[in-house]
């Protein structure tokens, strides 16, 4: 019997076995590419439900990006390890698996998979073995569900499995009690109480989606609702509430990515337009974890009819984040809010062997270990090898899973793999704070060059290069930086200076180091715009483009160390500032104005105002000027004095720096109109005025 044939047959009764108990399987192929592809080709022949992830075309199946195929069921995923190196799509792709799937990898020796990864790394290029692959691969033996076959002893390797009996076999009932109470807490919120949001947490595989989607389509039944808008970090993401819908709602129709039933209307909308504009009766908010606290709090403002979902542990996102820093916006904005939990998996089994493998290996489910009460921190790094510990391993990761909105399996890699400085605070030997160091610049001079003109992009450097091209000055590449990927800190810590203590102990370390700056890219949002500026870093760069998980832009900072680019850095950040105001009504239109304000605060000095303007907008405040004899100075003032403290701020600088119109701010601040706008447009101005004065005299 050929190989092909002994593994085909291993591979249905371990299907069968799946299926009866609920169950998902992984199994590792490993040897040489050659033997791999032939194995790769057979198995894709065999099976027409299957996925395959790879960069190549092999057999009958075409390569897709494994994130696409989310909303879809798989009875195979074969993972071709030679050519994708994706850990993100590997999890994407396993979550497509149906009860009695089997997960595929098919990869190198395991003795050489390590080296080979890490030579192979789009990110990551030195001599070193991969730990992250390591790791992975300690986690094989013994482990319940996990098999490992190799090519040079493949027939002897096949383990010898027992049908189970037809009896007693697992089933799924959809929708299941919780799916039930979830879709009966959706209802609640389109017929109960307004400003009263809903937040729906659970793992994957556990029908979130799902939910969404039946519960529309019984909203649409009853008439209780006809226009209901759906957001996510992409429409890939809500395949399955789009999905379930037509399925109960077989009359109605889907057209792009929008579903019609009589005069009933489910519309995917990317968060930001939902964000700025639109009347619904419900708004659906999938995979709320993946997108940034700010955006989230303007649909919590807007819309009094919002259902939150989002994934407490997985590849799209943490829900821990989102736990951490949303849920006091909801306690203090919406206290009435209500929280409903999905437990049973609707795919699977509770004992999945494989979900129980991931987890594990990818620390799907890491988080801090229980924070130690008192106020003694210190601060050190972290020696590399402590990263092997799988104790501190976990504390680290589950603290950037806790801090950040989007912390993917990706970063679990580069943590352990990339050549990084890790600085950590302790308290009573627990870690409540991180801070993730990578060297940049030290390019060669033609290469820097290169680089300046916008020829060459090499690999890595992400700060450096983009000031060098900025600036076309090639000493922000050839000299030595440190960039901070990542920082962290404890719930119960924060607030409390150990961000800002990781920060100057990163800076001293620079300097140890003989660095000429240290930087940070990340997206912008006003709360992480004023805590950089509080440790002494400045803005530089906004992107014109908004990431497209985040909706955010993103915002390059840097802190001088030694003297060489002292004046190349002030330079920067002068531009950066006098750009800005400008750059805001297109380029940064999407920028909101709190966030505008954070970037402009710490240089307010009047200095761009000339006693015209300061009298001319005084003259404003007291009606002795119309908006339009004013709007100059008006526009100069709200650039050169500090409005971060003044009620209502924003409804000033989205009038005149963004140029809103008259009747949409009276619509967004519910005021009557052009009349109350200016009204309270004069009591905010005069608000920073009073205070520029104050200042003026000290």
């Amino acid at each position: 019997m050929s190989s092909a044939g002994s593994l085909g047959d291993f591979l249905q009764k371990l299907r069968e076995v799946g299926e009866h108990n609920g169950h998902r399987y992984l199994l590792f192929l490993s040897g040489s590419q050659s033997w791999a592809n032939e194995q790769i080709a057979r198995l894709a022949l065999q099976d027409s439900e299957s996925l395959l992830v790879s960069e190549d075309s092999i057999g009958c199946v075409n390569p897709k990006n494994a994130k696409r195929q989310l909303g879809k069921e798989f009875r195979s995923v074969i993972i071709n390890a030679y050519t994708s190196q994706s850990v993100d799509d590997y999890l994407a792709a396993a979550g497509t698996l149906m009860a009695g799937g089997v997960l595929i990898v098919i990869c190198p020796e395991f003795s050489q998979w390590p080296g080979y990864f890490q030579s192979n790394s789009e990110h990551i290029k030195d001599n070193k073995e991969s730990f992250f692959i390591q790791r992975l691969l300690s986690k094989v033996p013994m482990a319940e569900g996990v098999y490992h076959l190799n090519e040079n002893s493949f027939l002897s390797q096949l383990p010898q499995l027992r049908l189970p009996n037809k009896q007693a076999c697992w089933q799924t009932i959809l929708p299941n009690q919780d799916q039930q109470a979830a879709v009966s807490a959706i209802v609640k919120v389109v017929k109960g109480r307004s400003w009263r949001p809903l937040v729906i947490r659970s793992d994957r595989g556990r029908g979130k989606s799902s939910s969404l989607g039946i519960a529309v389509a019984k909203l649409f039944e009853m008439g209780a609702c006809s226009r209901v808008a759906i957001t996510a970090p992409g429409i890939d993401s809500v395949h399955a509430a789009f999905r379930h819908v037509q399925r109960l709602l077989p009359q109605g129709k889907s057209v792009d990515n929008c579903f019609t039933y009589h005069h009933a209307i489910l519309k995917f909308l990317p968060a930001c337009e939902l964000a700025a504009s639109g009347e619904w009766d419900l708004v659906l908010v999938d995979e709320a974890a993946a997108l940034p606290v700010t955006l989230l709090h303007r649909l919590l403002r807007r819309y009094p009819r919002l259902v939150f979902s989002t994934t407490v542990h997985g590849y799209e996102g943490s829900g821990r984040g989102f736990d951490i820093r949303f849920k006091d916006i909801l306690q203090k904005e919406r206290p009435q809010w209500r929280r409903c939990e999905l437990r049973i998996p609707v795919r699977w089994s509770n004992t999945d062997p494989l979900e129980a493998w991931l987890n594990s290996a990818f620390l799907l489910n890491a988080e801090p270990i229980a924070e130690p009460a008192g106020e003694d921190v210190q601060v050190r790094i972290l020696e590399p090898d402590c990263l092997k510990d799988e104790d501190i391993l976990s504390q680290v990761f589950g603290l950037l899973v806790q801090a950040h909105y989007q912390t993917s399996p990706r970063d679990l890699q580069y943590l352990v793999d990339l050549s990084c400085v890790v600085i950590v605070a302790e308290s009573r030997g627990i870690i409540v704070g991180v801070c993730q160091l990578l060297p940049e610049g030290e390019l060669a001079l033609e290469l820097a060059k290169a680089v300046a003109c916008g020829k060459r992009r090499p690999l890595g450097h992400l700060v450096a290069q983009r000031l060098t091209h900025l600036s076309g000055n090639t000493r922000y590449a050839r000299l030595p930086s440190y960039r901070v990927n990542r920082i962290a800190v404890a719930a119960a810590f924060r607030r409390r200076g150990v961000g800002g203590r990781l920060l100057d102990f990163a800076t001293t370390y620079a300097q140890q180091q003989k660095a000429a700056f240290l930087s940070s890219s990340f997206a912008a949002t006003a709360d992480v715009v004023s805590f950089w500026q509080k440790s002494g870093f400045t803005s530089l760069w906004l992107g014109s483009r908004r990431d497209s998980s985040s909706g955010a832009y993103s915002l390059i900072v840097g802190k001088g160390i030694g003297c060489e680019l002292e004046t190349g850095f002030t330079n920067l950040h002068a531009q950066f500032r006098v750009d800005i105001p400008l750059t805001v009504r297109n380029v940064h239109s999407h920028l909101d104005a709190e966030t505008l304000m954070a970037l402009l605060e710490g240089d307010y000095s009047g200095d761009g105002l000339s006693e015209r303007d300061l009298n001319n907008v005084r003259r404003y405040c007291v009606q002795e000027l119309i908006f339009e004899q004013a709007v100059a100075s008006l526009i100069r003032i709200c650039v050169h004095i500090n409005f971060r403290s003044s009620v209502g701020a924003e409804l000033a600088f989205e009038l005149l720096l963004f140029g809103h119109d008259w009747s949409s701010i009276a619509s967004q601040y519910k005021l009557a109109g052009r009349a109350e706008v200016e009204q309270q447009l004069r009591c905010v101005i005069n608000q920073a005025l009073i205070k520029y004065d104050e200042l003026e005299e000290i």
